[in-house]
């Protein structure tokens, strides 16, 4: 590894660095990766053509940044043919069965798995503003992965279920804003708070380079196409986890039993778009839901206060929003639902005809989706120092009472467990009494 720092006039900075790594996991053709960087830093608050801001530009500084990554994430024998032993039974010629010993290849060798590569590049800001008031950074950035070590499965007609191996190619974008507000800072009171907003877009550009024909309405050849992966449900030119599924249309009520019969359905059932028209569900009247099962957008803020010199209060929340997740048990459908149920929930009646949830036992043959956005008061803490001024009649050099409350509350449409995961999430209490003698 090498790296080389330079500095001029506390203005302008040049970092570059190169190293290189070998892995022996990796296949014998390539098991080392060459990764090299390369950042510029400009602190414009420093120019004197600049000088008539300082009233509210504090400090300003440009950055610019390039560099490669490598990923050797496998296991220690991902690259390697590994073998398995057991008996095998076969009947002689004259009807006589034998049970032998034998060893066979059970996982397929790669001898030119290589490293995952992301190449990645930055801009960003780093700014002081009105008199130290708010602090913070600003950055972009667009990253690409090439190689990507994955389990490829491959067809049984091959003897072998899957292989390591490197494959596609998946970009990143990225923007990301940190403020720091130094709101408050008087003798008796102080508030500092701190946000954070944070997005990132996903798309796969290339995957394994097979090809396929484009036709036009009437089945003729118009071109080719790198080909999609719809075991994997890996789409080129789509996030991967963008949710490409059936388009749920509430559910079959009264009156509708023909149609529903259709799909061997009845009322009660999840009703799904027969995007084509030809009576079946299949692949083909899948869509892109405009769901995704990973947020959109995240944020947090964090608030520390100071009253009086001896209380503290400070808590922190975070939002995610516009993520999606399956609530299959509104279907009703598994288990003894006629018996039990893990939750309370809705169900679908003949008195009752709605389109949240299906009948007990019903035949479902899709996904239901349910909206998990949320913000989380993630914890709220207060403390209390004792002043000198009375532990002294005590002998007591500092004490302090403190009470720490985690997960307090979680504000979000998703009623079915702990919208992170999980059916429920604990929310803990704790009271503390801290003494120095």
């Amino acid at each position: 590894m090498a790296r080389l720092f330079y500095q001029y006039n506390n203005r302008y900075m040049l970092t570059a660095s190169i190293r290189r790594d070998g892995y022996s996991a990796f296949g014998i053709e390539n098991p080392y990766g060459t990764f090299p960087s390369i950042a510029l830093g400009w602190v414009f608050s420093h120019e004197d053509f600049l000088r008539s801001t300082s009233k509210w530009l504090n400090y300003g500084k440009l950055r610019l940044s390039y560099g490669i990554n490598g990923n050797r994430d496998i296991g220690a024998y991902a690259a390697l043919a590994q073998l398995n032993s057991g008996l095998y039974t076969y009947i002689g010629t004259n009807g006589t069965p034998y049970q032998v010993s034998q060893i066979y290849i059970n996982v397929l060798g790669n001898s030119h798995l290589k490293w995952e590569q992301t190449a990645a590049s930055n801009i960003g800001l780093d700014y002081t503003l009105f008199n130290n008031f708010v602090d913070g950074s600003i950055d972009y950035y667009h990253s690409v992965t090439t190689d990507l070590l994955v389990s490829r499965s491959l067809p049984r007609i091959t003897g072998y279920g899957s292989i390591s191996s490197n494959l596609g190619e998946l970009q990143n974008n990225g923007f990301e804003i940190l403020a720091n507000f130094h709101t408050y800072n008087g003798q008796n009171f102080k508030w500092n708070s701190t946000v954070t907003f944070y997005l990132n877009r996903r798309k796969i550009n290339h995957l394994y380079g097979d090809m396929e024909d484009v036709l036009d309405d009437n089945g003729n050849i118009i071109g080719q196409k790198e080909a999609d992966d719809y075991t994997n449900q890996w789409f080129i030119g789509h996030d991967p986890d963008e949710i490409w599924d059936y388009e749920m249309d509430g559910v079959w009520q009264l009156g509708q039993e023909e149609e529903a019969a259709v799909f061997g359905n009845k009322p009660g059932d999840f009703r799904y778009v027969d995007q084509n028209g030809d009576d079946k569900l299949n692949q083909d009247d899948k869509i892109f839901t405009g769901y995704y099962t990973t947020p959109r957008y995240q944020l947090s803020w964090r608030n520390d206060f100071t009253l009086f010199k001896n209380w503290s209060i400070g808590f922190i929340m975070y939002a995610k929003i516009g993520q999606w997740g399956t609530y299959n048990r509104a279907a009703n459908a598994n288990g003894n639902y006629d018996r039990y149920t893990a939750y309370n929930i809705g169900r679908w009646t003949e008195t009752n005809p709605t389109n949240d949830y299906a009948r007990i036992g019903s035949t479902n043959f899709g996904n239901h989706y349910v909206n998990k956005s949320f913000l989380r008061m993630e914890n709220f803490n207060v403390s209390y120092t004792i002043p000198k001024t009375l532990l002294k009649r005590i002998k007591v050099d500092n004490a302090r009472i403190s009470l720490a409350i985690r997960n307090p509350f979680v504000l979000t449409k998703w009623e079915f467990g702990d919208v992170e995961g999980g059916d429920y999430t604990l929310r803990s209490v704790n009271l503390g009494i801290n003494v120095t003698l």
